[in-house]
């Protein structure tokens, strides 16, 4: 029997036990929490990875934990290792009442493991694990050294990773399964930034906005409140708007009506497949505030400079890439006190535009509507050529596997392999298939993820061939 027949038979045999671990750490919110002493993410967090390397050791591996950042199982030996990295925490859950089941009660409904962090990351990279064991068992012989690594931080800024290269260093070759099949030859860079305004607030109706809590989220839902407007003015308003994909609640709280838009959540690299509350809460007020009010250019520019496009072009940054993908752009949080108005976005690039002229853009623009520019966080485009050894090994795995015929992929999403050295992502996802990461309801079917595990067992076997005599 061949090595891909014998570890297939292995992770079906396994299979209940491999889903209870995953559900077990799904059950455990991962959510960023308070910084607090040897827990440097929160006390969940600290617990999913310990409960993680608990199972490792439980599948006889070596267990290293650096400090609550992150930590690793090991297996093998020799200098040089093979790595697969994954990350264990998770954006927030958004709305209960949004979701078929409890967000963190991995669930099977269909044939399909539903939970925030099911696909987005906890799934894969657990499975990952199961996978170094069905090689361990199904090849006796392979003695490589491998290394599985559970990152706790990969989604509030990746200091997990940026501490592990201070005390380990980088694998020979490794993958992430925390992007697409086939595999990933190119990641566009990700920049993040605010526009603020200060404002007077006793000259303005608009007495409070809120929306979204993470940059790289198109949030579910959009909360204002204004002040001296009539309910049926504001009913008037959102009728002319028409046909809209987002639902207004309206609700009179004392001398002030509070206005939730609810839109549709997405991930912050693909804002197309959401609907955004924070672009059409500004849309409506825009057409509310009189232009006296102190807030109406702000939601102004946010209508008219940001827009409803995803792309840019009124920022004047757009940018098209037959290869590596076109710029987008996506607002994730809205927020204001009684000194300032601020949004942050989230742009995802691809190569062919550089950082300082999405910064010098975006600063003109700015500046032309009294709005200030604020630079955040920036990650650089990553590229493999598609000819290279780690990106056609890979490719050739998943067509032997799966006997499809796709070719590798360019991905707005950005992961691990932006930071680790001679590292892609290489699965869970397929490109038809809509697991909902950063979403209500995300979801990973289980069929895929059995495929997805034989495909990581092989890619661990055949990049520790690479070199061999």
């Amino acid at each position: 029997m061949d090595i891909k027949s014998l570890l297939e038979n292995y992770i079906d045999e396994n299979f209940q036990k491999i889903l209870e671990d995953i559900r077990k750490i799904v059950n455990i919110k991962t959510v960023k929490g308070e910084q607090l002493p040897n827990a440097p993410f929160g006390l969940n967090i600290k617990k999913a990875l310990e409960e993680t390397l608990k199972i490792g050791e439980n599948l006889g591996f070596k267990s290293v934990n650096l400090d609550n950042y992150i930590g690793y199982i090991e297996d093998g030996i020799g200098e040089e290792y093979i790595g697969v990295l994954g990350h264990l925490d998770v954006v927030p859950e958004g709305d209960h009442s949004q979701w078929e089941v409890s967000p963190f009660s991995g669930e099977v409904i269909n044939n399909e493991l539903i939970g925030r962090g099911v696909l987005d990351n906890k799934g894969p990279i657990i499975s990952a694990m199961y996978s170094l064991k069905a090689l361990k068992e199904c090849v006796p012989e392979f003695n490589s050294k491998v290394r599985i690594i559970f990152g706790t931080n990969e989604e509030s800024g990746d200091e997990d990773i940026k501490y592990y290269l201070i005390k380990e260093k980088p694998p020979k070759y490794a993958f992430t399964p925390d992007g697409q099949f086939p595999v990933v030859f190119s990641e566009k860079g990700i920049y993040t930034f605010l526009y603020k305004q200060n404002i007077v607030y006793e000259n303005t109706n608009l007495l409070g906005i809120e929306g979204g809590n993470k940059s790289n989220v198109v949030p579910g839902e959009c909360i204002s409140k204004v002040k001296n407007i009539s309910m049926e003015k504001i009913k008037e308003i959102i009728e002319y708007m028409g046909d809209i994909p987002c639902k207004f609640t309206l609700d009179k709280e004392n001398s002030y009506i509070k206005i939730l838009c609810e839109g549709t959540p997405a991930h912050g690299s693909s804002p197309n497949r959401g609907v955004n509350p924070i672009i059409w809460t500004c849309k409506l007020l825009n057409n509310l505030l009189d232009k006296e009010d102190s807030l109406k250019n702000f939601v102004n520019f946010i209508e008219s400079k940001v827009g409803l496009e995803n792309n840019g072009e009124h920022l004047n940054i757009k940018k098209e890439n037959e290869e590596t993908g076109d710029l987008t752009i996506s607002c994730g949080i809205i927020k204001m006190d009684k000194n300032k108005i601020e949004a942050k976005f989230n742009i995802r690039h691809p190569i062919n535009i550089s950082k300082e002229n999405i910064s010098e853009n975006l600063k003109i623009v700015g500046n032309e509507n009294s709005i200030e520019f604020i630079m955040g966080n920036y990650n650089p485009p990553l590229y493999f050529p598609k000819d290279s050894y780690l990106v056609k090994t890979l490719q050739k795995i998943f067509k032997d596997v799966t006997k499809r015929e796709d070719t590798p992929v360019a991905l707005g999403g950005g992961t691990y392999a932006k930071l680790m050295p001679n590292t892609v992502a290489f699965g869970p996802n397929y490109k038809e298939y809509k697991g909902n990461p950063h979403g209500y309801n995300e979801k990973i079917d289980l069929n895929m993820l059995k495929e997805g595990m034989v495909m990581y067992a092989l890619g661990i076997y055949y990049l520790s061939k690479k070199g061999e005599n």
